[in-house]
This record gives C-alpha cells, sequence and structure tokens, in this order.
C-alpha cells in the first residue's frame, strides 16, 4: 500500500491546520485542559473534537461505561454525559486554541430547536461543528435522529444557516443508506462528514449479565475497521471529491491510515488505539504513527492493534472478610486478586470492584499483605457492597495507575483524609525501609480513621477529627505545619509530601508545603471521578489537562495548576 503524506498543511475553515489526525468526540479530550494540552504536546493532532454537547445538561450513565469485550474491541455507552452547553463554554475561559490547531464542538438534541441552542452557545469556541446523528445507545438522540431523513436535513440547513463556521455530520456505517444520508447532509450545506460513529446498540456479558450499566452500547475498536472502511468508501461516492471526510473507526496503524486515504478519507480519527496509553505515550504514538504512515512497509510493532495497553479483564472472586468501622465505613478482604497485588506491587494504584448488572467503581488498595480495600457507603454502588458478606462473589479489573515516585533517604510527611487515608498505607509500607515517615490524618468522626495502628508501626501519627471525637478538633492542613516545625532540622532537609482526600483538604496541604520545600517534592492524589480506568473517558482529567487514571493518581504538584493560572501565580 501506497505512502500517506500527512504532513502538508490543509485549509479547514478559516485555519489553515497542521496535523491530519483527529481526536472523535468523547475520546480522552473531554475537557478544556486535556484539549489544549494535547494540541500543545502531540503536533500531528490537527483537529479536536469536543464530547458531544447538549443545550441543557445531561446526566448520562453510570459505570461501567468502557468495556473490552475480545482483544482490541471495546463497548462503550456513556449516554451523551455533559454539563450543558453554558457550563462546558465556560471550561475555556482564559484559553486559545492555536492558530494551527481546528476545535471541532460536537453537538447534539433532539430537534433543530435543541441543535440551534447548543450551537450558539458555544459558537465562541467553535472552529467547526459535528452534529452527532448517530449515537446508537441514547433514546431520541443520535441515530434515531439521523436516520429520519427529513429531520435530519432540517437541522442541518439550520445550524449551516446559524453559523459562520463548517457544519460537519457524523454517521455510522450501519445506517441503512450511508450513500442516501450523505448526499442528503450535503445538499443541506454540510461541509463535510465523519464516519463511523460506533456501532449498535450491542450487549456484551459478564458474570452473567450484560457488563455494561445502560445494558446496551456501542462497538469500536479492530472489530469494526472493515464497516468503517465501506462507510468512508460510500460517502466518498456519494459526495464526490471536494468535501472533507473524517475516517475513523479501529485505525491503529499505518496500514489502516492508507486503508482509510484508499478509501476517500482526509483526515483520521484515533480513539480506541489510546485505550491505556498515559499522556508521554499518548504523544509518543502520535509522533510514530505520523511518521511510519510515511513509509511503504509499517513496522511490526502495531500487531497490537488496538490491543489495550492495560489490564481489562475481569476476574472472578469473592469476599473472604468483612470488618465494619461503623454503618458507613467498611473494609472488604478479597480471596484471589490480579498477580501484582499478591505481588505486593500495588503502592499508590487502584482496581475497580465490579458487581455485573449493579455497576462498579474505582477503589486504592489499602493492604496488599491482607488482599483489603476500604470503602465507604456513599452511592448506589457502595451502598450494593455495604450489603454484601462473607462468600458474595465480586469481579475485579486492574491495577491501574503508575504507583508513586520513590523516595530515597527522605522525611516523608504523609497526609491523608476521608477515604484518601485507605491509599497511603500500602504506600507508606513499601517506601518505609529506606526513609523516615510521619502521618497527619483526618477524618469527620473517631471512627472513619481507619487502622490507625498500622500507621503507628511505620512513625508518628497525628490525629485530627471534624467533630473532636479523636485527636485534633479540626482539618489535617491544620496540624501540617506544626508536624515540620517540630521536626529536627536534618530532618527537614530532606523533607517530601504525599497526599490525598478531598480536594480542599489536598489543595491547602499544598499551599503550606509550597512554603516549605521545593514543588518536586510535592506528590497528591485528588478524588476527581474515574470512570474507565484506561484514558479513554477524560473525565478523571487534572487542571493541566493531566489523565489522573493512567498518569496518576499520585501527580507532582504542577498538575493540578492550569497553564494558565501557573503563568498568573508565577
Amino acid at each position: 500500500m501506497l505512502p500517506v503524506d500527512l504532513h502538508q498543511p490543509y485549509r479547514l475553515g478559516r485555519k489553515t491546520v497542521q496535523g491530519r489526525f483527529v481526536i472523535p468526540s468523547g475520546i480522552r479530550c473531554t475537557h478544556a485542559s486535556t484539549i489544549l494540552r494535547c494540541f500543545h504536546e502531540v503536533p500531528a493532532i490537527g483537529v479536536i473534537t469536543t464530547k458531544s454537547i447538549s443545550a441543557q445538561p445531561r446526566q448520562g450513565y453510570r459505570e461501567p461505561l468502557y468495556a473490552r469485550y475480545a482483544p482490541g474491541c471495546y463497548i462503550n455507552a456513556v449516554g451523551l454525559a455533559n454539563p450543558g452547553a453554558a457550563a462546558y463554554l465556560a471550561e475555556f475561559d482564559g484559553m486559545k486554541i492555536p492558530e494551527d490547531k481546528f476545535l471541532l464542538v460536537s453537538i447534539f438534541g433532539s430537534d433543530a430547536a435543541s441543535f440551534l441552542e447548543a450551537a450558539r452557545t458555544l459558537r465562541p469556541i467553535a472552529d467547526g461543528f459535528e452534529l452527532n446523528m448517530s449515537c446508537p445507545h441514547a433514546k431520541g438522540y443520535g441515530a434515531q435522529v439521523g436516520q429520519d431523513m427529513e429531520l435530519m436535513r432540517a437541522i442541518v440547513a439550520e445550524v449551516v444557516r446559524e453559523v459562520d463556521v463548517p457544519v460537519f455530520v457524523k454517521f455510522a456505517a450501519t445506517f441503512p443508506d450511508v450513500e442516501a444520508s450523505s448526499r442528503e447532509a450535503l445538499a443541506a450545506g454540510a461541509a463535510g462528514l465523519t464516519l463511523t460513529n460506533t456501532i449498535g446498540p450491542a450487549v456484551v456479558p459478564v458474570g452473567g449479565a450484560p457488563i455494561l450499566h445502560n445494558k446496551f452500547g456501542g462497538l469500536s475498536g479492530d472489530g469494526i475497521r472493515p464497516l468503517g472502511l465501506r462507510a468512508v468508501e460510500q460517502a466518498r461516492r456519494a459526495a464526490g471529491p471536494e468535501p472533507v471526510i473524517i475516517g475513523m473507526g479501529g485505525i491503529a496503524s499505518p496500514d489502516d491510515v492508507r486503508a482509510y486515504a484508499k478509501a476517500g478519507a482526509d483526515l483520521f480519527g484515533v480513539g480506541s488505539a489510546a485505550t491505556g496509553l498515559d499522556s508521554a505515550q499518548f504523544a509518543e504514538y502520535f509522533v510514530q504513527l505520523d511518521k511510519d504512515a510515511a513509509l511503504s512497509e509499517a513496522p511490526r510493532v502495531y500487531e497490537r492493534g488496538c490491543e489495550s495497553a492495560l489490564p481489562m479483564t475481569y476476574i472472578r472472586t469473592r469476599i473472604s472478610a468483612r470488618y465494619d468501622y461503623d454503618a458507613t465505613l467498611f473494609k472488604l478482604t478479597l480471596e484471589d486478586l490480579p498477580q501484582p497485588w499478591r505481588d505486593g506491587e500495588m503502592s499508590g494504584k487502584f482496581v475497580f470492584l465490579c458487581v455485573p448488572g449493579v455497576g462498579e467503581k474505582p477503589f486504592a488498595v489499602f493492604s496488599c499483605s491482607e488482599k483489603s480495600i476500604v470503602i465507604r457507603a456513599v452511592g448506589e454502588f457502595t451502598r450494593h457492597l455495604a450489603g454484601m458478606g462473607v462468600g458474595d462473589e465480586i469481579f475485579v479489573r486492574g491495577p491501574y495507575g503508575k504507583g508513586v515516585p520513590a523516595f530515597e533517604k527522605a522525611t516523608v510527611v504523609f497526609a491523608g483524609g476521608g477515604t484518601g487515608i485507605a491509599s497511603l498505607l500500602e504506600i507508606a509500607q513499601q517506601m518505609h525501609a529506606s526513609n523516615d515517615e510521619y502521618f497527619v490524618l483526618g477524618a469527620r468522626t473517631r471512627a472513619h480513621l481507619c487502622d490507625v495502628d498500622k500507621f503507628e508501626n511505620l512513625g508518628p501519627v497525628l490525629l485530627a477529627t471534624d467533630d473532636g471525637s479523636e485527636g485534633f478538633r479540626g482539618f489535617v492542613p491544620d496540624l501540617l505545619r506544626d508536624v515540620v516545625v517540630a521536626l529536627p532540622a536534618v530532618r527537614r532537609e530532606r523533607i517530601a509530601f504525599i497526599n490525598c482526600g478531598p480536594e480542599p483538604m489536598v489543595r491547602k496541604c499544598f499551599e503550606i508545603e509550597r512554603e516549605l520545600v521545593s514543588e518536586d517534592r510535592i506528590i497528591g492524589s485528588i478524588e476527581y471521578i474515574t470512570s474507565c480506568g484506561v484514558g479513554i473517558c477524560g473525565k478523571c482529567a487534572s487542571p493541566s489537562g493531566a489523565l489522573t487514571c493512567v498518569d496518576g493518581p499520585f501527580l507532582p504538584l504542577g498538575e493540578f495548576e492550569s497553564a494558565l493560572a501557573r503563568r498568573c501565580r508565577h
């Protein structure tokens, strides 16, 4: 297959864009911080598509929302979750999209009025709009709109009349007549087409129940590549040579890029192939893909296709013991766990617990030797776990996260609040042999200071409770400076901080610690929403654009500041 030249700039709307690769809607770059980070750090990416945004907020579906069902093949159902157009626009305050990059804003609705409302609100940040006409699992939206030819044509025409930027229409390869849909969209004024969306609705069982909480979802990855290629070929036949076509669906290698180019694609969307890649790996992957597409034969490194770089298989196990600290906080001990857990390699990492048909959530490993996890019942899934007992079956996937950078011959002060305490014990145990350790632990009440004796075996412990039932009445940051001041001078010189807990607590600790040590001696983990664990959904973006599930969850201090805030502070 002939090489593809991806390095020529191209005209798209008002911009001359550099980079032929596209990040599809809903993939990784779902927050403004990650969008900006990718534009600046990954030159081969010329277009980033936002998550699909509606005029009004939409809650979407609960976890699990992304799962692997075969090598390189995935199913997802996020449910078009989004904060609404006005809230999403606010994320971009102070941010500027580079002049040679293109922000394609994906919008959806149920009729022309709802599409128009979203487009009007988001016009200030949009270099172009993508109309989501093909989501396979959201009732009343997506494919149900796109396959109504008259409604689709009316929506496209209304949005094109309203905005002065290019409008793309996103279809799925499973539409009854892709050629006819493409012709109608272009006749209504669309500047281009995006094909294919995920394929569905489909269902994948794990443990006797559909793994997705929504039950039905859309398929992506290697398995849909043939359908994507056929859809692009049909769309190009209908469109003729001029309109821009963004081809996607299982693109993972230079051969895939060439195949889509031959079918008629101008730009190339890469989504599932990024599963499991941290930010550095993600950038390197695109550098290599961009380079290798210009070769006549692809290196063997691409044989993995869209296969995840992280484990996604669900492991069946059982609860072997439980301990209740009080009515809302409890500890589960499991019978069997992934190999890294058995080998004690879970410091700073996390796993997902899953009950098929009920849900799943991520949890820090409390103790490898105990095989234990500490859980607080706060929502539907954790309340279900609170009702489980010894012998009950549960599924585990993971581990995830990069762990914690090692300190040597340091005075490490651990600051933990709430269930963040449960993330620190295993880290402290792994670091104990080569460091002096001190702990400042806080919780709402005495009962939530879980297993303090285990921390006391590793070093001095200071306690704080909101209600004064144990230790200092107050909060962890109130004690932090006192701990440091009380240290001998020789230990203060080599101090480092590791923080974990609710965002207000951790940020207050950061303020104090920044006055005491250099920033490279401060590490933290904030309890951001983590839904997929493999760097795809993008929910866990930090202010810097790092994804805490694959880049963290423990990150250097700088990753908790936006580029704008950092510039202002300095």
